[in-house]
């Protein structure tokens, strides 16, 4: 149970969403939108955070589209990650979205809420980064659409009024050879220890990671090093495990040199099944 009162608003279209977002924070309310609202209900229950109003999102047709064109996937921010697996559009999506959470709670967390989330793991995110996806987000300026890359750096960098409408998966993509392991300590419905995604474009790998570092990302300085041809499988590994934007993360799911073992382990076992010489 939530031990404060806040006000709910229900918003038809994003730019009364937006509207109302500014006027409540004029009123120097603390605001939040709500889309699936897994996270806030846990985080407000536990009194980690306070807010005086929610602006429900659900609700605008542009976040809750799901379709599949000539050209592209449309997947709106408001579309449980069941949902995302149980049509398929994009195989690498669906396995990564499978990993997350039990059954029951993947119906109500949205791609959305999972991309713009605290919680660090955001594992739906690694698809889209190898992928480069484009976002389409509603801002004060109006509807803007970027790569994934551009607006996604440790963690989805919006504006706190900005509202992530949809992702666009370019159809060129999903029959892709991918690669995907997640690590875990218990359970497959736990938060992993380490998660890795990869995907052959081109002749060259492209690569994502949640969990062995604090923060999820992809590193085009990795991939360089990943697709040089010149170096021995043995080197790539090492120089890549050397070259981490920021150092491997120990907690109680794992330490430091088990982390790095299950990486290296992991990478070498992508380079088998993607092939990195050319």
């Amino acid at each position: 149970m939530i031990s404060f009162d806040f006000d709910y608003y229900r918003a038809e279209n994003a730019k009364e969403a937006l509207h109302k977002y500014l006027e409540l924070s004029e009123q120097n309310q603390n605001v939040l939108y709500y889309n699936g609202g897994t996270e806030i209900v846990t985080y407000a229950r536990k009194n980690k955070i306070k807010f005086s109003a929610l602006i429900d999102i659900q609700n605008i047709p542009e976040c809750s589209v799901l379709k599949s064109n000539e050209k592209q996937i449309i997947i709106g921010s408001s579309v449980p990650l069941n949902m995302i697996i149980e049509k398929n559009y994009f195989p690498l999506l669906s396995n990564s979205c499978r990993g997350i959470a039990d059954h029951t709670t993947r119906n109500q967390i949205t791609i959305g809420g999972n991309l713009a989330g605290k919680l660090p793991y955001k594992e739906a995110v690694l698809s889209l980064l190898v992928a480069n996806a484009n976002l389409k987000v509603m801002t004060q300026n109006g509807i803007t659409i970027k790569k994934i890359t551009q607006l996604f750096d440790k963690r989805l960098q919006l504006k706190p009024e900005d509202i992530l409408l949809q992702i666009h998966i370019d159809k060129g993509v999903i029959d892709l050879p991918y690669f995907q392991i997640r690590e875990v300590k218990q359970s497959e419905i736990d938060y992993p220890i380490m998660h890795l995604v990869a995907l052959k474009q081109n002749d060259k790998i492209k690569t994502s990671l949640s969990s062995l570092c604090a923060f999820p990302f992809r590193d085009k300085d990795l991939e360089t090093i990943i697709n040089d041809n010149k170096l021995t499988r043995l080197e790539k590994i090492d120089q890549v495990v050397n070259n981490l934007p920021v150092p491997i993360s120990s907690n109680y799911r794992g330490g430091k040199d088990y982390k790095e073992m299950l990486f290296r382990n992991s990478l070498n076992s992508c380079l088998d099944q993607l092939g990195s010489e050319i």
